[in-house]
């Protein structure tokens, strides 16, 4: 008995394992879970000047990324069009791509411009969001370049 059940056990982190071993974690700012957006509902960031934590219960996946809703209505939102909600750049931080760096965002640090989300780090002395917001057209160009590197070599160039 013990043998069939550490065989299931083998089986079944196996199986979770191969599921998310083709998400690009470049690509993607992740938790260890493979959670995208911190956990956060990424639908509520357009519905509010606060995100809503999801929950675990209420999640589906885009590109190998899981993603957690509030409510099964924001859950129906993305799934009917992923690319709305998603935030730019994978969910790392705007602003330090433009620095030349891929860091993790405060994901109540965010802001929308013509319909997509930006993400952004905040420190004691610094906020991303403040830089970023002071030449929007001139950061994203960089940061579109420098997330376009690092996410095919881990490098920004």
């Amino acid at each position: 008995m013990k043998i069939l059940v550490t065989i299931i056990l083998i089986l079944t982190v196996s199986a979770a394992t191969a599921q998310y071993s083709s998400t690009d974690t470049l690509k993607y700012c992740l938790n260890r879970e493979y959670v995208g957006v911190g956990g956060f509902d990424p639908v509520s960031y357009f519905k509010s000047d606060k995100p809503v934590a999801g929950s675990t219960s209420i999640s589906a996946h885009h590109d190998g990324v899981e993603y957690r809703f509030a409510s099964q209505g924001d859950k129906l939102e993305f799934i009917n069009n992923p690319l709305k909600y998603l935030p730019q750049f994978g969910g790392w931080c705007s602003m330090t791509l433009v620095m030349g760096r891929a860091t993790t965002p405060k994901y109540d640090n965010f802001t929308i411009q013509a319909g997509k989300l930006y993400l952004f780090e905040r420190t004691l002395s610094v906020n991303g969001r403040e830089l970023w917001l002071k030449d929007i057209k001139g950061n994203e160009e960089i940061a579109v370049k420098n997330y376009n590197s690092y996410k095919s070599t881990g490098r920004i160039q």
